[in-house]
């Protein structure tokens, strides 16, 4: 939940009863989010996408750093994605803490759908940008930035190769070293 709570619920609306667990981990997504945003590899990336999709840029480079992410899960875990993504569904079905309606209906749809493995899949990434889509209340171009791994793919490849273990190191200094 700390990694769904900050896209759809400013940090600073949290009720005051909010365990410290579930701050730590909205704390951990924040840092995410930072450490991406401000990599200089990632930041050349992102201007390197042409008009109209470099203005979406951080939402394109988070779901294409996904879908690195997924179809190399093995080199990063050595449990196996379907059954780390069986462990998320319970926990999300199981959270019974402060959500807004648009956290309900994203917590929902993930434990429903089941969607985390089809990351890996270039069908399954495309349906996560059209999902933002459907989803935005303005016109954006994310239904057709699948596209751009055709041009872009060996480059966000190289730059989640480069930035994801530097997430890690970040996650792990403010953890036990468990991720």
């Amino acid at each position: 939940m700390g990694q769904l709570l900050p896209d759809c619920m400013p940090p600073k609306q949290l009720p005051e009863g909010v365990s410290d667990e579930l701050r730590h981990h909205v704390d951990l997504h924040l840092t995410i989010d930072r450490l991406t945003d401000s990599h200089p590899a990632v930041q050349a990336l992102r201007r390197s996408l042409p008009p109209p999709y470099r203005r979406f840029g951080g939402v394109i480079l988070d779901v294409f750093f996904d879908h690195c992410l997924a179809r190399n899960w093995s080199q990063w875990s050595a449990q196996p994605l379907p059954e780390f993504a069986e462990g998320v569904y319970t926990a999300l079905a199981a959270y019974n803490g402060p959500e807004n309606e648009r956290l309900k209906m994203l917590r929902t749809a993930l434990v429903q759908r089941r969607w985390l493995p089809g990351y890996a899949t270039r069908e399954g990434m495309a349906r996560a940008l059209e999902s933002l889509d459907r989803r935005s209340r303005f016109r954006t171009p994310l239904a057709e930035a699948p596209v751009l791994l055709d041009s872009h793919g060996h480059q966000v490849d190289q730059v989640f190769a480069d930035l994801f273990p530097a997430l890690r190191a970040a996650v792990n200094s403010q953890t036990r070293g468990t991720y």
